[in-house]
């Protein structure tokens, strides 16, 4: 799906009209409707402040996929999964859990340059559960600030600041 239909389709998941949209943002109405109808394309300068403006958790990760060419973890949000948060609650246990099982399915203390084919494979697999328990548990944030009208964008400035205080990021 574009861009443009994804910022529709969170506007009118927040409740926000394009009008109310556009008085937060530098854009006009019209203009705004005309990328939300593919009309025109969606300037990468203004997706900032539109996903800003809707602070819509599935819009943050359309955005993030969209600004890194699809390097990103993404919304699940398939067939296959329930988000309510008690059973987001539980993949994101299960899902931990499997990535915990590999880890310890590799040789860590080998010199990376010493790996065979089939070592690399193994650890592509443990890359792929850990990849699996990180998308579980962004995805039951992204639920819980939604239940509950918590603003992610603010959950997301609070860890980093959290993260800088612990000296886990740079500043």
């Amino acid at each position: 799906m574009s861009i443009g239909k994804e910022v529709a389709m969170a506007r009118k998941r927040k409740g926000i009209t394009q009008e109310q949209l556009s008085l937060e943002i530098p854009v006009s109405r019209e203009s705004l409707a005309k990328y939300e109808t593919e009309q025109r394309r969606l300037p990468e300068d203004l997706r900032k402040c539109i996903t800003e403006g809707i602070d819509d958790p599935q819009l943050f990760f359309k955005m993030w996929s969209e600004a890194t060419g699809g390097v990103s973890i993404p919304f699940f949000d398939g067939e296959q999964i329930d988000l309510h948060p008690t059973s987001m609650r539980y993949m994101v246990y299960q899902e931990t859990n499997e990535a915990l099982e590999q880890l310890d399915t590799v040789c860590w203390f080998k010199p990376s340059q010493t790996w065979s084919e089939s070592e690399k494979e193994d650890l592509k697999k443990v890359m792929h559960e850990i990849l699996d328990a990180t998308g579980s548990m962004i995805s039951l944030v992204a639920v819980l600030c939604d239940q509950y009208g918590i603003s992610m964008k603010e959950v997301f400035k609070y860890w980093k600041v959290s993260l800088r205080a612990r000296k886990y990021i740079k500043a």
